[in-house]
């Protein structure tokens, strides 16, 4: 992004743009947790089909990519987009 731009944007639109680098981001991480999990899926069905270990891998990042996605998308009540935004607001000692 443009330095002259940012300047020119208002506080309402850079919590949007922030808000939309967060959603990109989760879409991210959702698509290397699924690219990664088949990966190591054929891996682990290739060599050693008696014991699945890829799946605790998968439990383990699966957790992390829900509460990635949680956050994202408002469904932690104590840090969702109203507690951003009084903080923003505390922050600049004024309401947005």
């Amino acid at each position: 992004m443009n330095p002259m731009a940012i300047s020119s944007v208002s506080p309402e639109e850079a919590l949007a743009l922030a808000r939309a680098r967060r959603i990109k981001g989760f879409y991210v991480h959702l698509a290397q947790f699924l690219v990664v999990t088949a990966i190591l899926g054929v891996i682990n069905a290739a060599t050693y089909h008696h014991y699945w270990w890829f799946l605790w891998v998968a439990f383990g990042w699966g957790t992390g990519v829900l509460a990635h996605g949680l956050r994202v998308f408002d469904r932690v009540p104590f840090l969702n987009g109203d507690w951003e935004r009084r903080q923003v607001e505390k922050q600049l000692g004024r309401k947005l």
